[in-house]
């Protein structure tokens, strides 16, 4: 198949196509697609066109095959982008329409064009109004997500940033829950403030550069002033910790994933800020990312993160709001990974983007699937459900222990290989990053006991349905993930091994490279 693919140039517009065909389909979607009418007895009545849900999966199924190939085709013994694709584009900017993948952006691209058709199919009655401009949004986000892990070109990057940001706030704010205008002002205005921040710091890139090429290869030759890195760095670093949810940058992302419909609360879940700090905050700026106060303070927070994220998941009563401090708690652990600098810690960073967002995107369809019969997800409500719906209970049990990174589980293998390479430089903060395992234990198990062993009453909580044949379908593809990766975790960890490890000696020994790496005050 490799060879059949290759022999029709699929490397060569495999990426374009999974960037514009979104786009397009968004605009069909829009203007051919129904809306979901009903009744007064609840039953759909047909307006007229196909179901808009219908033309809107139908569309991120194609783009995760055109991924899954995409992967099958990939060569994880080749240094550098692959699938690459450079067309001219704003020519006098020194801009141009440049992308591809490594063993850092691949297993991104993949996960997310998979989820995103998962998360609509496993939550198809959640938004059930004006779903052909639901189904067009949803669609242009998945552009831009998948923009944001292929581009090369900072502007390019940019664009595709933006274009994951407006769709997400009108998702949230539009098909949220009741009172939800608050949580998505919040979410749109960190954000945005930090796209501006990252802006400024592009235009004085390219200006400093020469005004020849905004392109990510190019700008890592650029020898950089250490106070000209460091501002620069800044920009960029604060841009992307507001949008993964480091603390402090976190209080948008409970309201935001508590408020927002199912699909757009797996979408948020993703971390893609992190993903961009590996890719361009680090390697563009090493004498910053190195820099003993800036470098100390990072893995600070990190350690906070993991701690406090966790924390806070053990007193909350609503699940929502308890997968997002989990995930807060998870960010810290990459955050500490991908910042000691450590061939493994990097590694395990990379390996642990990938394996929380399967993990966080099946507890937020899980929760979602609970708010869809009963209105609620309060986890104090519920009781002793595993008695009524075991499909359920059977699959949230697989996931939380994912989540708690159980060995056996794809939470593990990521989560051991940050705590293994950051000891190797870093071993108090290891060890205190451990204790952040504890905690996780402590706020999984209680959700499994809220949720599925109180005491079962209610009318609402007797006669709730178990699993559809469409959910059971969903929660058995992250289930075999979720097994897959715990057990056989070769083909990420294979493709991270590579990107890790130039990671690690672009930032020791690059043109922009401090002399040594500075210590960390607290590990002296």
């Amino acid at each position: 198949m490799r060879d059949f693919l290759l022999s029709l140039n699929f490397d060569r517009w495999v990426l374009p196509a999974m960037l514009l065909w979104p786009i397009v389909a968004a605009l069909l979607v829009r203007v051919l697609g129904r809306d979901v009418a009903r009744d007064e007895s609840g039953v759909e009545a047909p307006s007229g066109g196909p179901d808009a849900r219908v033309l809107t999966l139908g569309a991120l199924v194609v783009e995760a095959v055109l991924a899954l190939a995409l992967w099958g085709v990939y060569d994880a013994g080749v240094t550098g982008w692959q699938a690459r694709v450079d067309l001219p584009w704003l020519t006098d900017l020194g801009a141009t329409f440049s992308v591809g993948v490594d063993g850092l952006s691949l297993p991104m691209v993949v996960l997310t064009a998979v989820v995103a058709p998962l998360a609509l199919f496993g939550s198809w009655n959640n938004v059930t109004v004006r779903t052909p401009a639901f189904g067009a949004l949803a669609l242009l986000l998945t552009s831009g997500l998948v923009g944001v892990f292929v581009t090369l070109d900072l502007l390019l990057f940019y664009l595709a940033w933006e274009l994951m940001l407006i769709p997400t706030y009108l998702l949230v704010g539009v098909w949220g829950a009741a009172g939800t205008s608050r949580a998505s002002l919040r979410y749109v205005l960190f954000t945005l403030v930090g796209s501006l921040l990252m802006l400024v710091a592009i235009i004085a890139l390219w200006n400093v550069g020469g005004g020849t090429s905004l392109h990510l290869d190019t700008l890592r030759e650029i020898t950089l002033t250490p106070q000209t890195q460091l501002l620069m760095f800044l920009a960029f670093f604060t841009a992307f910790a507001v949008k993964s949810a480091l603390v402090p940058f976190h209080t948008w992302l409970p309201d935001a994933q508590g408020a927002a419909p199912t699909f757009a609360a797996v979408t948020l879940g993703l971390k893609v800020g992190a993903y961009a700090i590996l890719r361009f905050a680090i390697p563009l700026f090493p004498a910053a990312a190195t820099n003993e106060t800036v470098r100390g303070t990072i893995l600070v927070l990190s350690v906070v993160a993991i701690v406090y994220g966790a924390l806070l998941a053990t007193t909350q009563r609503d699940f929502k709001r308890m997968i997002s401090y989990s995930s807060i708690s998870h960010l810290g652990f990459i955050m500490l990974g991908s910042f000691a600098l450590t061939q493994q810690s990097v590694q395990g960073a990379v390996v642990s983007i990938v394996n929380s967002g399967i993990s966080t995107s099946a507890l937020f369809l899980m929760a979602g699937m609970l708010e869809d019969r009963t209105g609620s997800t309060d986890m104090s409500s519920y009781g002793g459900i595993a008695k009524v719906v075991p499909w359920f209970s059977v699959m949230l049990t697989l996931v939380m222990l994912s989540t708690v990174a159980l060995p056996g589980t794809n939470g593990f293998v990521g989560e051991f290989l940050v705590l293994l390479g950051t000891y190797a430089e870093l071993p108090v903060m290891a060890i205190i990053a451990t204790s952040g395992v504890v905690f996780a234990a402590a706020y999984g198990l209680r959700a499994l006991q809220l949720l599925l062993f109180g005491r079962l009453d209610g009318q609402d909580n007797l006669a709730m349905a178990d699993l559809s044949g469409r959910e059971k379908f969903v929660m058995s593809v992250f289930a075999v993930a979720i097994l897959y990766l715990g057990i056989v975790p070769q083909p990420v960890l294979q493709r991270a091994e590579r990107v890790s490890r130039d990671l690690v000696e672009s930032v020791r020994f690059g043109p922009n490279a401090p002399a040594q790496l500075p210590p960390v005050s607290l590990n002296r």
